[in-house]
């Protein structure tokens, strides 16, 4: 192989080996505090809560704007049942967005149509219950382990939990949040401050290097 096609090769390995997908425990808002407090780590990119939407006067919900399968800045959001924007969240006030399921059928579906390098999540204003995450790959296909966690009512801020998902390539396109364990004290899921990163610039430019100098060498064979 040419010095020219092996440095930028060479370059490129760390994004061309997959690790795969890594869930972690970040610190949700909190709207308790005085100015309030940001979910933590931000990603650096795109950071959706649901204050601008109309929200439910009524709880549980019923005869509301049903905003399951809406677009966030191409950032998807959906269940088999309606979900709604109700006014009652300990994270980013004074919306979130509520999945009304039955107990232990929850599920909440966040997509996109183009791979990023991370996602981010606030399961808010929860009784005592255990959820999984997992992430998606290219097809809405799992991608990686899931994630299991348990929200609980202590601590500072109770009923509140924030989660993120990255890769060190831009290969996640979304993730899924299920209740599907029975729980008396289960009543419906919902999330705040949605993250979607978008792949680091350097990313883009080393890869398009590479594809373009295997471009311009196929057509020296070719000619």
């Amino acid at each position: 192989m040419k010095p020219l096609v092996y440095i930028p090769v060479i370059l490129m390995m760390p994004l061309l080996v997959q690790a795969g997908p890594v869930w972690s425990t970040g610190t949700p808002a909190d709207d308790s505090s005085l100015p309030n407090t940001p979910a933590a780590p931000y990603l650096g990119g795109l950071l959706i809560n649901f204050d601008s939407l109309p929200s439910c006067p009524t709880f549980p919900p019923s005869g509301c704007t049903d905003y399951s399968g809406t677009s966030f800045s191409g950032v998807t959001i959906s269940s088999p049942d309606a979900l709604n924007a109700i006014p009652f969240s300990g994270q980013t006030a004074p919306n979130e967005l509520y999945d009304d399921s039955a107990e232990g059928s929850a599920s909440i579906t966040v997509s996109t149509s183009i791979g990023l390098e991370g996602f981010g999540v606030g399961i808010s204003d929860l009784d005592p219950v255990t959820i999984t995450l997992q992430a998606l790959g290219a097809g809405g296909v799992a991608f990686g382990p899931a994630d299991v966690v348990t929200i609980t009512q202590t601590g500072g801020n109770p009923g509140n939990g924030y989660y993120y998902v990255q890769d060190t390539t831009p290969d996640l396109f979304g993730f899924t949040i299920t209740q599907s364990v029975s729980d008396p004290s289960f009543s419906g899921l919902a999330i705040d401050d949605v993250q979607a990163a978008t792949p680091e610039p350097s990313t883009f430019l080393l890869l398009s290097a590479g594809a373009a100098i295997f471009a311009a060498r196929r057509l020296r064979k070719l000619a």
